[in-house]
């Protein structure tokens, strides 16, 4: 079943990527297209900046998901490494409850937050959008689909604590 989940993360996780990609490259365009305009022709674009934020805000949000998924977070691990692993799996057990009680805290509050900002709108876009599909929604997707993220790492975790899989071997560290 585990395996099954880690599928669905896994695809998740790549649209996830196919979407930064494309911000990334909107926000290049965007900027491109700004300093031409600006400096080319004399007439900036007022939308270009406002788009761009936008594009950076989802990118940042869309990236920190992702960057869970490929366990690119940074971590201290000084502790645990020093642990039995069963007693290791425990502790990062206990890490991964505390870190999807702060998600489901962030996705709850984001819903409630988006019904307020929804009621304000762009300034600057040609088209008049809700601000909230801006800097709640991000938030509040990013945070869903990090708890959903969670949810496999604890049981993964849980399945070493109660002797079912193999404690994953530890990285060596990285000495900077």
């Amino acid at each position: 079943m585990l395996a099954l989940y880690k599928r669905l993360l896994d695809r998740i996780g790549a649209v996830e990527q196919a979407l930064g990609i494309g911000l990334i490259l909107l926000i290049v365009v965007a900027i491109t297209v700004q300093v031409f305009t600006r400096y080319a022709l004399g007439r900036p674009l007022a939308w270009v900046e406002e788009s761009a934020t936008y594009a950076f805000i989802w990118m940042v949000f869309v990236g920190a998901s992702l960057g869970l998924k490929l366990g690119r977070h940074i971590v201290i691990a000084t502790f645990g490494t020093h642990l039995p692993p069963r007693v290791a799996a425990a502790l990062r057990t206990l890490v991964w409850l505390l870190v999807l009680v702060t998600l489901t805290v962030l996705v709850v509050q984001g819903n409630k937050v988006m019904g307020v900002e929804g009621r304000s709108m762009t300034i600057s876009l040609p088209v008049e959008l809700p601000r909230s599909w801006f800097y709640s929604l991000p938030l509040t997707l990013s945070a869903a689909s990090m708890a959903l993220t969670t949810v496999y790492l604890l049981l993964q975790e849980m399945a070493v604590v109660f002797g079912r899989h193999e404690a994953p071997p530890t990285p060596p560290p990285v000495i900077i």
